[in-house]
This record gives C-alpha cells, structure tokens and sequence, in this order.
C-alpha cells in the first residue's frame, strides 16, 4: 500500500511544486536552491522513468491493427497515441528540449546572449511536442488513470520550462547590467544591443524555432522520416484527439487458444489469412484454425458422443491456456506444438473425403 502511494503519488506532488515554482517565478519571489535543484531532478529522473515504463506495460498498437478483447494489457482499450513510423521524430524533438533545458539549467546566466536564446527556441521545440502530447491525451486523459499520468511528464516539462526561463531572463538583467558593450562594429552592436535586452529573446527564439526545426527535420528525413512527420505522428492514429484514422474492429482472442496463436503469433509463422466470426466476435483466422474447425465439425457429425466429451475437455483447458498465449513467442511455441496434430486432422480429412467420393461413384454406377 505505502509503495502504491509512492508510486503514484510522487508524480502528483512534483506537478504540485512544480505549479507553485510557476506562480514564485512571476512574482519575484525566491525558491531554495537546493530544493530546487531536488525537485527538478526527481521531476525528469522520474518523470522519463514513468513515461518509459508506462508506454512498456500498455502495449499500444497503431491504428491498423485490432484490438484484443478483453485483452491482457492495461490500455487494451486504447491505439497508440502517435504512429510508430513517426515516433521517431517525436522522440528526437521531445529529447531536444531537454537539451535545451539541461544545458541551461546547468550553465544559467554563464552562457552568452546568443547561445541562452539558441537553448530558449531547443525548449520551445520540447514545449510544442508536450503541447501536441497533452492534447492529443485530452479526450481520454480523466477516463483512464495512465492515461492521466502518461500526460503528467510533459505537462511537468512545461512548467519547468516556464519557470526556468523566468528566472534566466530576470538574473540575465541583473548580472549584465554593469557591463559595456564593446563592439564597434554597426551590425554586430544592433545584434549585441538587441540580445541584451533579454525582454526581446522570446520572440527572438520563437523566430529561431523554426529554422532549428527546420535543420532538424531534414536531418531526420536522412533518417527515413517523413517532412510532416510531426503532425502526422498525431493524426495517423485513432481514439484521440487528433486521431484521422479508423481502427478495424476489436478481435477476441481468449475464447479459443488457436484463435490466440494465429491473432498474436508471428504472422511469417503462423500465417494469418482472413477474419472470421466466434460467437458474435471478430477473430482472426489461419489454415491451422480452419483445418481444427472442419476436423470438429467431422467429429460432431459422425461421432457425436465423442465430440462432447472432447469439447468438455478443450473448454475446460483451451480457455485457461489460451490467457497464458499473451507473447508473439509463446504463441508461436503453440503453433509448432499444435502442427503434427494439424497434419492429422488432414490426413483424416482428406480419407474420408476419398472415401465419400468413392461411395458416391459407386452409388452412381449402381444407380445406372
């Protein structure tokens, strides 16, 4: 219990010093440096901790692949909040502005005019995609508690963000207010002249975002991303905010262990071929699946005694196993398991095919 309530409930009390550092940065007043160096630390420290082990455990899937119901995963409920294709993209931005962030907080008024505002528009970069993060979470955030903490990391980074370009701009002016300039030439002095006054250097770095934005994009179009990739990472999804796309309905795949392995199985292996339907439910089905149902469906037409007893004991272990096949390897193992046994329902399918056909030619040669 106590641990539960460390684990969810650091999170929350962060975002709450991190709200109050806010409000002290706009007033003037003074936060202690040694518990603001605390706080910040648990704030990405955890905060990056959370967000990577939350988005492990939910197991997300892009919005062309079905969802399992029920499901084993926590977020079964819910496709990725931003394309895997694109991720990378997101990814690089997001860790640009912590860059931008790090070194600042690290260095505060020791770096040069150019290089705080260069730091500045790195951080703006990170508050768009936590901007872009935090709504696309929106219309899910208050009705799944992870969803509500996978918001949480972002959200904290804009405070933070806030908060430290606050105090940069107010220590800047203090700390350079006894200096001279000491460039002669023009050009240089209206470009020194306009980088000190620090009240100019936001809208300087919103300028500069863009051309950092741009020198970043290209980069990761060597990489084999696309130049929209950003605001596609959020619309080519479904089941949030900026979600365009349309999901396939969800699939069962705990009512029937094979139905399991060709779902989640590796599909070069098992070699799923088509949709079907199992008590009103999606699945999806493979030849393996196929040859199992006609063999049955042989069973329970000529020994139908026989099909009971071997229905009994498939439902009572079939089910049960099937909620064990939650890993693309463990359903794999129980494909190959499942193939000698594959091969004898062919084997006694395809006998009594022949024979049937041979007892309905030779009806037909008698009847003629």
């Amino acid at each position: 219990m106590f641990v539960l309530l460390i684990l969810f409930g650091l999170p929350i009390f962060l975002t709450i010093v991190n709200i109050i550092g806010v409000i002290f940065s706009f007033i003037n007043k003074a936060i202690k440096q040694r518990f603001y160096n605390v706080t910040d630390f648990f704030t990405f420290i955890c905060g990056i901790f959370y967000l990577c082990i939350l988005i492990g455990i939910m197991e997300f899937k892009d919005y062309d692949k079905a969802l399992e119901i029920p499901g084993d995963a926590l977020a079964s409920q819910f496709h990725s909040p931003i394309s895997s294709w694109h991720s990378l993209t997101i990814i690089t931005l997001f860790i640009i502005g912590i860059i931008g962030y790090t070194v600042l907080r690290m260095e505060k008024t020791l770096l040069p005019p150019l290089l705080n505002v260069l730091m500045f528009s790195f951080m703006f970069v990170g508050i768009l995609v936590s901007l872009l993060w935090i709504i696309q979470l929106s219309n899910n955030l208050f009705k799944n508690r992870l969803v509500f903490y996978l918001g949480l990391f972002p959200f904290n980074f804009i405070l933070c963000s806030i908060t430290l370009m606050n105090y940069t701009l107010k220590n800047y002016i203090l700390d350079i207010s006894g200096k001279n300039n000491q460039y002669k030439n023009k050009i240089l002095y209206l470009i020194y002249d306009l980088l000190l006054k620090s009240k100019n250097w936001l809208g300087i770095a919103v300028a500069l975002m863009l051309p950092v934005l741009i020198i970043l994009m290209l980069i990761l179009i060597l990489l084999g991303q696309q130049p929209d990739a950003l605001i596609k990472a959020f619309t080519e999804t479904s089941d949030w905010t900026l979600s365009t796309k349309i999901s396939p309905p969800p699939v069962e795949v705990d009512s029937h262990y094979l139905c399991t392995v060709s779902l989640r199985g590796h599909k070069k292996l098992v070699k799923p071929l088509r949709y079907g339907i199992r008590r009103d439910t999606k699945i999806v089905v493979n030849r393996q699946l196929m040859v199992a149902n006609a063999f049955e469906q042989l069973i329970e037409e000529k020994v139908p005694r026989t099909h009971r007893f071997i229905r009994y004991i498939y439902d009572k272990y079939g089910y049960p196993l099937s909620r064990h096949i939650n890993t693309t390897w463990s359903a794999d193992i129980v494909y190959i398991l499942m193939k000698p046994l594959e091969w004898f329902f062919l084997v006694v399918l395809y006998a009594l095919i022949k024979i049937q056909r041979a007892g309905l030619q030779s009806s037909t040669c008698l009847a003629t």
